[in-house]
């Protein structure tokens, strides 16, 4: 594989010297106070004599970049251009060989940028070749809110009560920030994306069929979210207050510094948070024996979310740049939980009394130099380190009444300190080795370690518990990934086009360990797989602003620590939690067709898409005897393989201003879910269980729609819709859910003023209905409710541009956005 990624390298080498073909203009486009690639910028051919714009021209790329084929030979005007910057133009020749007219900056247009600021607000969506790109600014919800809360404002994203992220009805979603992992898995990321405040977040990015030059994680595609960048000189911040009904508060405060050669930032955001919830569950047993639980539950947060980094360029070719996030967190909590049952040789009334408290250490930090050799060929090389530190406990008091009357008092303890190490490595290179067509090849590793200890203890009252050594668990889980990829693309004419292909090779290793074992005691499970992703995408554009385009991509779900630990949760008498060590990776193969339509004032994406995925990893559950009580059965949950499902689609995308300051946004998302029947057998106490599920069919569908309204006096005005309708689980149904919130924005100079109302009507709740082996089961949850937030931010600042030797002074009135008084 090395030795084909050397002759690829070399190849593009060649080709980048080689002569362009005849008659074409080629050059790039940036901004002149930023220095970065002005993408879609328009280009043209201008007639010289009449002043009049020919028929002749295309837009910049992503990396500024821009390439008119066979261009007819003669004089011309060449006129650059883009919404908020002044036009540039230069008069060329083209004969029978290339034009290359170079580096263009275009300039910001003060005059004009004044009048959007006043009159008018960033684009709430774009659509890029390879992904649809949500602007953060553009939402009210954005102050005060977590990354979490502006995940839900996503089409075609939900997320759930529990924090669980689904896209397009799919739960096995990679979430990145800044295009890193940063340590975050299901398990942890809920808690990491509450603790990033939203108004770092420049954008997020979705890609559902994501080229091979990303990660092959994620069979439903790659949710990322980019933190804010700015490039402009001079200092420039902002800082926030907000506060809630439900007593959560936070402030967060922001700021650039870039001067000489160095652009350097820092934030930080302290959060405490206060989360009401709740839950019932009905359990009916085919024999009419039945187990009914309420549940009251308040969970508490104190949180610190820490962002530093630099960038230094010595020159314009180099840069070195060096970042850091972390995160730390104290979370604590109590439950209380009435069960009644009728089951035989079982207490009749168990009330649950938990107590939960725990700490949460987590950080990232990456170093890296990219190296551009033109505007269209560099190499970018990076290396970060992540860590996350989570030691918990769980204290339960049981109260339970049997049937004779009698009363028994138990009290158990769980204490899990859950420490992951991860290294993140990679090398980037792309270089446009023809007027048409860009190579990107490169290297991506990804190093987990996981070693997380758990411990029981049990008694008659809270001072004197021992230890049940029989239950301890210490999980021990490394999984390396190596890969590497090469993707060719580029444009001809009215023709867009991608193919790549990734190659991964990784390992897994996996021990648990009982009390006083060690690793000598303990044979590892361990297991080398390799496996070929290939992607492919063809766009072509057609009339005027109308492009049909077709993705295909091949992605894995790789089972992660906790799938896997075989450790046991007992914190719920009712049920128990633990991992499956057979899992195998569930892989799927999708293919996408889109059409895109763009107006000035609308845009409509319609995309057809159908995804098949074989080896699905589920949630299961089952009834089994406890380790603790063999004589007594409860409910286990874990996953499995489940089969395969298949899920044919449209999404529907529509972004439509009206009368000026009305923009209304809509997503509607609909698709049938097919799930074959499955059989499984699941380990447990060195037994396997047997559980079954049959064949499903549903069509599901959800709808997002937010109404963004500009009133008089720099007020805003928004309001957002959600309804999911009921889908299919591995074992039963979720069902329907659907919630609405509404929010005003003033804005005051260099102070903003908003006022929010989340969950209007009280309705956001999770229901599901299970149906498993000898039960069936419905539970609904619900956390947080109706709730009314203020907040408040100031921005402040001064930038200046550098422009023929002279600084031209620009008071700043938006953290990442300028602002002209």
């Amino acid at each position: 594989m090395k030795a084909k990624l050397s002759i690829t390298l070399a190849a593009s080498l060649f080709f980048s010297g080689s002569v362009y073909a005849d008659g074409n203009i080629t050059g790039s486009v940036f901004n002149r106070n930023t220095s970065e690639p002005l993408d879609y910028a328009t280009v043209v051919l201008v007639n010289p004599e009449t002043g009049v714009p020919l028929l002749i021209g295309t837009t910049t790329d992503e990396n500024g970049s821009f390439v008119i084929s066979n261009a007819p030979s003669g004089k011309y005007i060449i006129r650059i251009s883009m919404v908020g910057s002044i036009t540039q133009e230069r008069e060329i020749t083209v004969t029978d060989s290339e034009v290359n007219i170079g580096k263009i900056e275009l300039a910001e247009d003060s005059k004009l940028l004044q009048e959007v600021v006043v009159t008018g607000q960033k684009s709430q969506m774009s659509v890029k070749t390879d992904r649809k790109v949500f602007n953060v600014s553009s939402n009210i919800t954005t102050i005060g809110a977590s990354a979490e809360e502006l995940l839900a404002a996503v089409p075609s994203v939900n997320v759930s009560t529990d924090g669980d992220i689904s896209l397009r009805g799919n739960a096995n979603v990679l979430v990145w920030i800044n295009g890193k992992e940063m340590g975050m898995n299901v398990d942890n990321r809920a808690q990491i994306l509450r603790q990033i405040p939203g108004e770092s977040i420049e954008s997020i990015e979705v890609m559902t069929n994501p080229s091979s030059k990303h990660s092959s994680e994620g069979t439903a595609g790659i949710i990322n979210i980019r933190l804010k960048e700015d490039h402009r000189n001079g200092y420039f911040g902002n800082a926030e207050a907000n506060v809630d009904t439900r007593g959560t508060a936070n402030v967060n405060f922001n700021i650039n510094y870039n001067t000489g050669k160095f652009e350097s930032f820092a934030g930080i955001g302290l959060k405490t948070q206060h989360l009401p919830g709740g839950s019932t569950s009905y359990r009916r047993y085919d024999d009419d024996c039945f187990l009914k639980s309420d549940g009251d539950n308040k969970k508490n947060e104190n949180s610190m979310f820490l962002r530093l980094g630099t960038n230094f360029k010595p020159n314009e070719k180099n840069t070195v740049y060096l970042n850091a996030i972390g995160t730390l967190g104290h979370k604590w909590g109590h439950t209380v939980t009435n069960h009644i049952s009728n089951l035989p040789e079982q207490w009749i009334e168990n009330i649950n009394r938990m107590r939960e408290s725990g700490d949460t250490r987590g950080a990232n930090i990456m170093m890296g130099y990219k190296h551009t050799f033109q505007s269209d060929h560099y190499i970018d090389m990076n290396v970060s380190y992540n860590i996350w530190q989570g030691p918990s406990e769980n204290l339960s008091h049981e109260n339970e009444i049997w049937s004779d009357g009698t009363e028994e008092t138990i009290w158990r303890g769980q204490y899990q300190d859950v420490n992951i190490s991860n290294w993140e490595a990679a090398i980037d290179y792309s270089n446009r080795v023809l007027p048409w067509l860009t190579l990107e090849a490169g290297y991506k590793g990804n190093y987990n370690h996981e070693n997380s200890p758990a411990s029981y203890s049990s008694g008659m009252n809270e001072q004197h518990l021992e230890a049940l050594d029989e239950l301890y668990n210490r999980f021990k889980y490394d999984t390396d990934i190596s890969a590497l990829y090469v993707n060719f693309s580029g444009s001809y004419e009215r023709l867009t086009f991608s193919a790549g292909l990734r190659g991964e090779l990784w390992n897994i290793s996996t021990r648990s360990l009982g009390y006083g074992q060690t690793d000598a005691d303990v044979a590892p499970f361990k297991k080398n797989d390799f496996a070929l992703f290939p992607s492919a995408s063809i766009g072509w554009s057609f009339l005027h602003d109308n492009e049909l385009k077709l993705n295909y991509s091949r992605r894995i779900r790789r089972p992660f620590g906790p799938q896997l630990n075989t450790f046991e949760n007992i914190a719920d008498p009712s049920e128990v939690h633990l991992g499956n060590p057979s899992i195998l990776p569930e892989y799927s193969n999708a293919v996408e067709l889109s059409y895109i339509k763009t107006w000035s004032e609308h845009l409509l994406s319609v995309s057809g898409y159908l995804r098949s995925n074989t080896d699905m990893i589920s949630h299961i559950s089952f009834l089994a005897p406890m380790a603790s009580d063999p004589n007594m059965n409860t409910m286990y949950y874990g996953h499995a393989n489940v089969g395969n499902m298949l899920n044919t689609g449209v999404e529907i995308i529509s972004r439509n201003t009206l009368f000026s300051n009305l923009t209304i946004t809509t997503t509607l998302n609909m698709y049938n879910s097919h799930l074959k029947a499955w059989d499984t057998s699941y380990p447990l106490h060195e037994n396997l269980y047997k559980v079954h599920g049959n064949s499903q069919d549903r069509f599901v569908w959800d709808v997002r729609c937010m109404a963004s309204l500009r009133l008089p006096w720099d007020m805003n005005f928004q309001a957002t819709g959600r309804y999911n309708s009921r889908s299919v689980t591995a074992q039963g149904t979720l069902e329907a859910d659907w919630d609405v919130e509404a929010g005003v924005r003033k804005r005051i100079g260099a102070w903003d003023v908003s006022l929010l109302c989340k969950d209007i009507f009280n309705s956001k709740k999770s229901h599901n209905i299970l149906y498993g082996n000898e039960y069936t089961q419905s539970i609904s949850k619900w956390s947080g409710g109706r709730t009314l937030r203020l907040a408040v931010t100031y921005t402040f600042g001064k930038t200046h541009s550098h422009e023929h030797n002279h600084h031209n002074h620009i008071d700043t009135g938006g953290y990442g956005e300028e602002h002209h008084h």
